[in-house]
């Protein structure tokens, strides 16, 4: 008796959402990549960006016996992932667990919320592309001060708060 069951599936370097689409449309099969939504410095100033949860991984729900050929060939798919030769097994509590914290779309809203003592990097104003560290918030006047190098020098400037981003790659990531 075949059952559709969830399975991790590792994709190719930044392929997840080709990955996925070709598993739905040409595989057949139910999947779920959940995703981040952040903001991130870029040299042109802040960038809201989205990217997988789960960097290289997605969901593949599917009868394994009858479609792990397919799925496993399928465009943007590195393999399903397995240990020992056998394959993971998802449980759909996770699963479940996983799409009750997502919208709709599948995505994860994560605001840019920075601390005291945090590195960041301003993105907008005259100190753009400057590295600095948050000494105090100033959330009644959605303003925070850093501390800059200028000149050899250390000075504490204020700015507004959404002119700085933490200095993270991913939300996920350790900071």
């Amino acid at each position: 008796m075949s059952e559709n069951l969830w399975y991790c599936i590792k994709t190719r370097p930044r392929q997840e959402r080709s990955a996925k689409m070709a598993l739905v449309v040409d595989a057949r099969v139910e999947v779920f990549c959940p995703l981040l939504r952040f903001d991130r410095a870029r040299r042109s100033g802040k960038a809201r960006v989205t990217e997988a949860m789960f960097p290289g991984y997605l969901f593949a729900k599917f009868d394994y016996e009858s479609q792990y050929r397919i799925v496993a060939t399928t465009n943007g798919v590195s393999h399903i992932v397995s240990f020992g030769g056998i394959p993971a097994l998802v449980p759909d509590t996770i699963i479940q667990e996983l799409r009750a914290s997502v919208s709709a779309e599948e995505t994860v809203e994560i605001p840019s919320r920075v601390n005291v003592g945090e590195e960041v990097q301003v993105v907008e104003g005259p100190f753009r592309g400057i590295r600095a560290i948050v000494t105090n918030l100033l959330p009644a006047r959605d303003r925070i001060t850093v501390l800059l190098e200028l000149l050899g020098m250390e000075r504490e400037v204020e700015v507004s708060a959404a002119a700085v981003l933490p200095d993270v790659k991913h939300p996920m990531a350790p900071r």
